[in-house]
């Protein structure tokens, strides 16, 4: 039986949000190599399975002598390069020439770097031996057992080295999202084409690509269709396999918005239809089993929007990483008129750090089809209902968004 409670409310953003991940089921995993886990979410707890570093080594090129060896000369008895398990044990008055990363005699307390040290006929005198032992303790980095990642991290390039390190070629990690994509729309036309008329060349297609790489995820699929239902319903019928299905424009109650029925025709139950949200208000959520669908507002700024603000995070709860986006507080560097709304308002912004945390630049904000508010914008600055008027160095809410 369809949950109508949604259907007719104007849910907050946080309520939207919070609908939807409730709805969203977390990914299974799969096992790939490390340089194909680089930017994926770790599903496993990873631990040290070594001591590091796994025995007492040199921190440097130097001299290796005895604990508390105070002679004016030593004889040298030997060499340990990195890697050899010749190690010779040293007595008083005697030393080792030694190399970083070498394992250290048992019987060495200190290592001296080579600059202080002079031959002199065929023995070693330090200049300054100083109060440093210049080793590295076994473990001192770490014990066998150690928590090294934690579940939910992302594979950047330090973590694959972690990994390596730690002999895990294969990490266990999130599969990658599958997502569909269909642009609605007769008056929509490639970018290549020069419009003509009431033509307006399609935008979303590159938009929602670039973002959905941004975030790890794999498009199967991606369509321009038209205001035809039966076309629409044909070819939403014939998409390759897909955890999310995403529909521009046609999200609203128009006579040519046919994304509601289509999703219902198609099995999906609706949970929600529309957000209070400038821009974006418009917007369709459904589920069919594991599968989800979106009818997103047609214009670009509300993509980039609802994007943000619902699918970025939905893709981080499905590969298993954490799923709130992270509200900053920062400092207008300029006074600004907003104009007021009675909806909760995203606005697009410049956020650049400084020594005294975010200053955020509004941008120029005309409507939801003003694509040109997008350039250079890197953050979305949260303006609840009502609220118009900010003082220069007035603190203010945002977010930080990926492009």
């Amino acid at each position: 039986m369809e949950d109508t409670r949604y259907l007719t409310a104007m849910l907050s953003v946080l309520e939207t949000r919070d609908l939807i991940l409730s709805h969203a089921p977390v990914l299974e995993t799969e096992s790939v190599s490390l340089p194909d886990a680089h930017g994926r979410v770790l599903r496993e707890t990873v631990c040290a399975d070594a001591d590091s570093p796994p025995f007492d080594c040199s921190a440097m090129d130097g001299y290796a002598i005895r604990a508390g060896d105070d002679s004016d000369h030593f004889r040298l008895v030997g060499e340990v390069q990195a890697g050899s398990d010749n190690i010779p044990e040293i007595a008083t008055g005697e030393c080792v020439r030694i190399f970083t990363g070498a394992k250290v005699p048992s019987s060495a307390g200190k290592v001296i770097m080579q600059e202080q040290a002079i031959l002199e006929n065929g023995l070693v005198r330090f200049e300054d031996a100083g109060p440093q032992s210049h080793i590295r303790k076994q473990g001192e980095n770490g014990k066998r057992g150690d928590v090294m990642l934690s579940s939910g991290c992302r594979l950047e390039a330090l973590e694959l080295a972690i990994l390596a390190n730690c002999g895990v070629v294969m990490p266990t990690i999130s599969r990658r999202l599958r997502f569909a994509h269909l642009v609605t729309g007769n008056e929509i036309v490639p970018p290549e084409t020069t419009p003509s008329g009431t033509q307006i060349r399609d935008s979303n297609s590159i938009l929602i690509r670039s973002l959905l790489h941004r975030h790890g995820a794999t498009l199967v699929d991606q369509q321009r269709v038209g205001d035809d239902p039966v076309a629409l319903r044909e070819i939403a019928g014939s998409l390759p396999d897909h955890d999310i299905i995403l529909i521009s424009g046609g999200a609203s109650v128009g006579a040519y918005d046919f994304t509601l029925p289509l999703l219902k025709e198609a099995g999906f139950e609706i949970h929600l239809q529309k957000v209070n949200l400038r821009p974006g208000k418009p917007l369709i959520f459904a589920t069919r089993g594991k599968q989800l669908a979106f009818g997103l507002p047609g214009n670009p700024v509300s993509h980039w929007v609802v994007f943000s603000l619902f699918i970025a995070p939905l893709i981080a709860h499905m590969i298993g990483a954490p799923a709130t986006p992270r509200f900053h507080t920062g400092k207008l560097a300029t006074e600004h008129q907003f104009r007021p709304d009675n909806r909760h308002t995203f606005w697009p912004c410049r956020a650049e750090p400084g020594p005294g945390g975010y200053l955020l630049t509004p941008l120029r904000f005309v409507s939801s089809g003003d694509i040109l508010c997008m350039a250079g914008a890197n953050a979305l600055l949260s303006l609840p209902s009502g609220e118009n008027d900010i003082a220069a160095n007035g603190l203010v809410e945002f977010i930080l968004c990926e492009s």
